[in-house]
């Protein structure tokens, strides 16, 4: 008889404090059997061994059978004919969570995937404010059951649509009993516990330095004392270690596991925002946490507790520790009343147990049917694009938001050009051959759903037969106002995007699409203007990014503009201020990112650089982060074509630590204003250069702050859940429009014939 398995995996080094008492509440209360999956990354991240050593303890007490699994394949070989609960520590969709992440896609269906709450702050839960700008606040989880420290209605960061997989388990970690390691150095003093690895120190200014500092002085008075300081470095970023940073003669390290810290025998502790600040507060002893002097950080989930800032409050603090802790733990104790985390080391054992019974009970019958007979494996999404080439377009809006489901193969992409036709058919490809091609091509592919990305190319009409023969939603994505392409942009452009068999292409696809997804909510309406007739919808962002080179507080040094040929008019009307600049700053180079020099600047060519155009967007923007740039320049002309565009040149200057001088009145109006960039009139240019190289302050904090409104407002996570709610909603408005029955927030199911021939799966 098949039997039940209870699987943890270890993906960060944090994950042995977590998932320790767990395996052996398993071990004794279960008659599961229990296996360790240990990540590529674990080892990775464990560079000294240590955790590794621990893993294998756990293994020997408990007898659990340990895998090391680099990918999903090694997931599948290990899991392969078992079922049961496979248990993540660490598990979101955040970049280093992924691995666990994958672990839990990939599982059989056979088991059941939790996700734990690992930290009082755990991204996802009750999120900081830094942690909302490190990494936004649109976190899920792919776990079917996820377990939480608290109610429900205190998981401020918690989405909508994750909280019924919620329940309250309470911290695992307390299911351990510390006990004092044979290695653990002399206590007395205090313990200093430093987490300066984590976004809470960054994200919101550079306040590592500080704690520092303040730390270095305070363990110089403390040996002027004959006090020794015990400093805890955090066990995965090990920060003052990695870095070597000096320290006195009086500090002890400790760098134990948590549960190997005799926490109760120091007289006080000290943290910067961390869970170990509530390890401190069990403990039952004095506990003062660390926050910024300027009181920028976010505490909200320390209130009650001893705020201290300057090295004379952690004096004070150490002293009345020593000498009166009593009015101190008291405000302890009604901080973690007020708190709401589940405390009750006996019942956090209890629920854990009826957990894990309940669903091992319930799975047994249905693992043991699956292992026999496993379900077929979801078949992956096929998206054909269609687009006059391989553009910027393209790779921002689709291909760059989607890359993480076609790395794991949940998605398959194809792609049919403009130039594919141009190849085969040359002037011809307006005719029936070409339009024969076209058939073979999509229906050999056999598409969920077409998505034809600023297209005006040949055999429009064609490819909304094919959609609708093949009854698959077409979505036509537009970023210009290509009806009304200006001359502005060059003769040969607007002569190009004026033909009328391209005209004709494009309103075909605007009137005929199952929906036309706009970049910009002003392009949405212009469009409606237009009379479009097909459905419309529109992003709430165009470009998504991620910081790629963190802003810094220097000297301007360098200015640049990035651009091609079809912006030379809006670079044009700025040339007179920035040759102005350039004259009165001798020390200042500029930068020229697609375009060559412009006969006003040549008088400054050996200080004015040409960075030639880079084809894929990747390089593209790692060239643009590698030029590092203080100023960047956002011109653009007052014109109808210009009054749709979208604010791609401020998403990706912020990405690269640069500050945006932008014209004021059209796109930029929203993401560079309130301080995070420069708005300005054509009148205004010189002087707003001016202002930012005379005060390299100002400008460090405006690209500062614009991060942080990029982190919050422009991330990957909500481009990518923008494209699939495109998908959704084509998919939707398809199947109204064919009178037919839709499964909610899904692509229909489709299955294939050998000959490609597209045969509709029933619902």
């Amino acid at each position: 008889m098949t039997r039940t398995e209870i699987v943890f995996v270890f993906n960060l080094v944090q994950d042995v404090n977590i998932h320790r008492g767990l395996i052996y509440l398993a071990h004794r209360e279960t008659d599961a059997g229990v296996h360790l999956l240990v990540t590529g990354g674990f080892l990775r991240h464990d560079n000294r061994g240590v955790w590794q050593r621990e893993v294998a303890a756990i293994a020997r007490s408990t007898g659990a059978q340990t895998h090391v699994v680099q990918n999903g394949a090694d997931v599948q070989a290990a899991l392969q004919g078992r079922g049961g609960v496979l248990i993540c520590a660490s598990e979101s969709d955040l970049p280093p969570h992924r691995e666990a992440s994958t672990i839990q896609r990939v599982a059989p269906a056979s088991f059941i995937t939790i996700t734990l709450q690992h930290g009082l702050e755990c991204v996802g839960f009750r999120q900081s404010r830094e942690h909302n700008i490190g990494h936004t606040r649109n976190i899920g989880w792919n776990a079917d059951v996820v377990c939480s420290w608290l109610e429900p209605d205190q998981l401020t960061a918690t989405r909508a649509g994750q909280r019924s997989k919620v329940i309250v388990t309470g911290p695992p970690t307390l299911l351990q009993t510390p006990h004092m390691h044979a290695d653990h150095p002399p206590l007395g003093g205090g313990i200093v516990c430093e987490n300066m690895h984590s976004v809470r120190l960054s994200a919101t200014g550079g306040h590592r330095a500080s704690f520092m500092d303040t730390f270095a002085d305070f363990c110089t008075r403390m040996g002027e004392q004959s006090q020794n300081v015990t400093l805890r470095p955090h066990p995965a970023g090990q920060y003052m270690l990695r870095t070597k940073v000096d320290l006195a003669d009086n500090v002890l390290i400790n760098n134990l596991p948590i549960y190997n810290v005799n926490m109760q025998g120091y007289t006080y502790g000290i943290s910067a925002p961390s869970t170990v600040v509530l390890d401190m507060v069990l403990a039952g002893i004095p506990t003062g946490v660390w926050c910024d002097p300027e009181g920028v950080m976010d505490m909200g989930n320390y209130t009650g507790l001893r705020q201290i800032s300057t090295l004379p409050e952690w004096l004070n603090f150490a002293a009345q520790a020593r000498e009166n802790p009593a009015p101190i733990l008291s405000q302890q104790q009604t901080y973690l009343q007020n708190l709401g985390v589940l405390t009750d080391a006996d019942e956090i054992y209890r629920r854990y147990t009826c957990l894990f019974r309940n669903m091992l009970g319930v799975l047994e019958p249905a693992v043991r049917a699956a292992v026999a007979h496993p379900p077929a494996a979801a078949r992956a999404k096929r998206i054909l694009y269609v687009a006059n080439s391989i553009l910027a377009t393209l790779q921002l809006s689709f291909l760059k938001p989607l890359a993480g489901e076609v790395a794991r193969g949940d998605i398959i992409e194809d792609f049919i050009t403009e130039g594919d036709f141009v190849e085969r058919f040359g002037g011809a490809r307006d005719q029936p051959a070409a339009a024969q091609w076209l058939e073979d091509r999509v229906t050999g592919f056999a598409p969920d759903i077409i998505v034809c990305c600023r297209y005006s190319g040949p055999q429009s009409g064609m490819i909304v037969q094919l959609a609708r023969k093949l009854e698959i939603p077409l979505i036509y994505h537009i970023d210009d106002d290509l009806l009304n392409v200006p001359r502005e942009l060059g003769e040969a452009k607007w002569r190009m995007h004026n033909h009328p068999d391209r005209l004709a292409s494009v309103r075909t696809l605007l009137d005929k699409s199952s929906l036309v997804y706009a970049s910009t909510p002003v392009l949405y309406q212009r469009l409606q203007e237009c009379g479009v007739a097909a459905p419309l919808m529109h992003g709430d962002i165009y470009c998504a990014g991620t910081v790629l080179r963190p802003a810094r507080n220097r000297p301007v040094r360098k200015v640049g503009y990035m651009g091609t040929s079809g912006h030379v008019h809006d670079f044009h009307f700025i040339l007179p201020a920035v040759a102005q600049y350039l004259d009165a700053n001798p020390a200042i180079t500029f930068e020229l990112f697609g375009l060559g020099i412009p006969d006003a600047l040549r008088c400054f060519a050996d200080r004015i650089h040409v960075v030639p155009p880079v084809a894929g967007y990747a390089e593209f923007i790692e060239t643009l982060a590698a030029r590092e740039w203080d100023i960047g320049l956002c011109p653009l002309a007052h014109t109808p074509f210009n009054a749709v565009k979208a604010n791609t040149k401020w998403v990706e200057y912020t990405a690269c630590g640069i500050a945006t001088i932008a014209t004021k009145g059209l796109v930029y109006d929203e993401c560079a204003g309130q301080g995070r960039g420069l708005l300005v009139h054509q009148s205004e240019w010189l002087k707003a250069l001016e202002t930012l190289t005379d005060d390299a302050g100002l400008r460090y904090r405006m690209a500062l702050q614009a991060q942080s409104h990029l982190l919050l407002h422009y991330s990957e996570s909500k481009l990518h859940d923008q494209v699939l709610a495109a998908f959704e909603r084509a998919q939707d408005l398809h199947v109204q429009a064919n009178g037919a029955q839709a499964e909610q927030g899904r692509l229909a199911p489709v299955q294939f014939t050998r000959d490609g021939l597209v045969e509709k799966a029933p619902v």
